[in-house]
């Protein structure tokens, strides 16, 4: 019923089946207060504006309109005055035949047949607004982790730094990974059992401390005064330093090397000592470079957004096929932090990479900006 019980995939929706046993849920939220509840009242208090179409196509009908009217208006005085009556049922049936009541049906017939055309390719459309919107789309925005790449990234080497054993430094990083619910941290827990390390505990556990995206990093407190962390390779440099450290040569090499061959670095301290790097790869998706190439003949630029460190994002976009022959040496690097008018990049460049919680400022800062579609 659980998937991951205590990861990020631990859930239950309305309509959950238990298969076996019982399962107990808290609800944590007022009626009427859930989320679905938001995105329903979102919707019905949304108010649609016109589009481009539907208004050149209302002042057309609208010029029409008062055109005919002039028309049979005037056809009276001048048939009478040509001595040539006309029933007033005549002047009916043509106002009915001039006036356009046609012509703005057309509109909705089009977005069907734009709905039905789009539902060949396997893309469900719920208007024709969408398709119509779809149509003036120049730029598309897409994530690295799980759109471009499978996104399952997966420990497959530890490098020991600084004189430390092998064996005892897998040891060590599984240790750091036993609290860390993510896929990442279970693979590294995984690839250390792998290779036949359990974990031994010099010491017991005083406190876990899991990761989080503010801080990019997760690890253990031991009660013998150990304290073993494992993150981003900026966090754990900021760490070092701070504790009056150096930050060693060696992990910067190995953090370069992993990263420029498609991999993400996780760099590994115990008492704020850097003692080695984890590497973790993902998979680009296969035919993707293909999609990436049809998109551009049809004049869409691509854009990647990542929060991966810029050489990992340059190497994933390269092949991938995000950048051209003129921007592979022009990654776009941006760490907006809370001023939105900081992302207002060169949408032309191919990378993006942003912090935490940027996606709504993005977002925001582009609609502003005028560069996104309603």
């Amino acid at each position: 019923v659980i998937r991951e019980a205590g990861g990020d995939k631990s859930s239950v929706t309305g309509g959950t089946k238990v298969l076996s046993d019982r399962i107990t849920v808290k609800v944590s939220t007022q009626p009427g207060e859930s989320f679905l509840d938001k995105m329903i009242a979102l919707v019905e208090g949304a108010s649609r504006k016109k589009t481009p179409n539907e208004i050149a196509l209302t002042i057309l009908l609208s010029g029409f309109t008062l055109v005919f009217v002039i028309v049979c208006t005037t056809l009276k005085p001048i048939a009478d005055f040509m001595h040539s009556p006309i029933a007033l049922s005549s002047f009916i049936a043509l106002f009915v035949c001039l006036i356009p009541t046609t012509i703005g049906g057309l509109l909705s017939a089009i977005g069907i047949a734009g709905m039905d055309r789009a539902l060949r390719a396997n893309v469900i459309t719920k208007s024709g607004k969408a398709v119509e919107t779809a149509g003036d789309v120049d730029t598309l925005l897409l994530d690295k982790t799980g759109t471009i790449t499978i996104g399952n990234r997966k420990a497959t080497r530890f490098y020991a730094i600084g004189g430390n054993g092998e064996k005892e430094f897998v040891k060590t990083c599984v240790m750091a990974s036993l609290s860390d619910t993510t896929p990442e941290g279970k693979s590294i827990v995984s690839l250390g059992e792998s290779l036949g390390c359990i974990g031994g505990h010099t010491g017991s556990i005083l406190r876990m401390v899991p990761f989080t995206a503010e801080t990019k990093c997760s690890g253990i407190d031991l009660s013998d005064g150990r304290r073993i962390r494992k993150g981003a390779f900026e966090v754990m440099r900021k760490r070092c330093e701070a504790a009056g450290n150096t930050y060693p040569d060696e992990a910067e090499v190995l953090v370069r090397s992993i990263s420029e061959n498609g991999g993400t670095p996780l760099v590994v301290s115990e008492n704020d000592i850097i003692i080695g790097v984890i590497e973790l790869q993902d998979i680009i998706k296969p035919g993707i470079q293909e999609r990436f190439q049809r998109l551009r003949k049809m004049g869409v630029k691509t854009v990647m957004v990542t929060g991966d460190n810029p050489l990992t994002a340059k190497y994933i976009a390269n092949k991938a096929g995000v950048l051209t022959a003129n921007q592979r040496d022009r990654i776009a690097t941006n760490d907006a932090g809370n001023n939105v008018d900081a992302v207002r990049v060169d949408i032309d460049k191919a990378t993006l990479r942003l912090l935490v919680n940027e996606d709504l400022a993005i977002l925001a800062a582009q609609n502003n900006f005028g560069r996104l579609g309603r």
